[in-house]
């Protein structure tokens, strides 16, 4: 139960996030650097410039028969569709995942970021009452979240991150309501025009501030 403060976070192996204490070192000889196990941290705030501005589009593929935009996935060999769901059966399409196809993965790790967090919108859809939820940004290549002002360390840079609104309930309220829910499951973070949600796998809190 002691509170530090730190300049960065990140998760390492084993369930243990690597911390990097900003005023204060530890331990004989005094060090910066130390591991926490996932359960026993709760991060608080976010880096001083994370103030992403990446702007919902209107025009994003949404699911429908046809097959449009074929895309290729890093490790895997079969063809995409931006028009195609992400998870059999739900609704979010990779259009939604990949701004119309501009942001495609480089690695499969990002592309195993995109379904998890897929599974988990299908969650938060059914939460509130199935009504539909609008993305404001998924995936984020590491140019364009440098250009958009996002964190040097994002989880949209993994994938794994969606910022969405929620038709007839405002952020701060989505944000609210999910927060006991998603737990220690990841990230939740608020603004006035989006939510942010993602799944690094342990407990982090913060408010954009606009």
């Amino acid at each position: 139960d002691t509170e530090f403060e730190i300049t960065s976070d990140q998760l390492a192996e084993n369930k243990h996030i690597q911390i990097v204490l900003a005023n204060v070192a530890l331990g004989t000889p005094p060090r910066k650097t130390w591991y926490v196990f996932c359960d026993h941290v709760e991060i608080e705030g976010s880096e001083p410039d994370n103030a992403p501005k990446d702007e919902q589009q209107s025009d994003l593929i949404k699911i429908n028969p046809d097959k449009t935009g074929p895309i290729q996935l890093p490790g895997y060999d079969k063809t995409f569709y931006l028009s195609e769901p992400i998870i059999a059966g739900g609704h979010f399409s990779w259009a939604e995942a990949t701004k119309n196809g501009t942001r495609i993965p480089t690695d499969k790790s990002i592309v195993e970021g995109i379904l998890k967090i897929a599974e988990v919108m299908e969650e938060v859809r059914e939460y509130f009452g199935n009504r539909p939820i609008l993305v404001h940004s998924w995936y984020r290549d590491p140019v364009t979240n440098r250009k958009v002002g996002g964190a040097t360390r994002s989880r949209h840079l993994s994938g794994d991150a969606v910022d969405f609104v929620v038709e007839g309930i405002s952020p701060m309220s989505v944000n609210k309501r999910l927060d006991s829910w998603w737990g220690s499951r990841g990230g939740l973070a608020s603004a006035t025009c989006f939510t942010h949600i993602d799944a690094r796998g342990h407990r982090a809190r913060w408010s954009y501030g606009f």
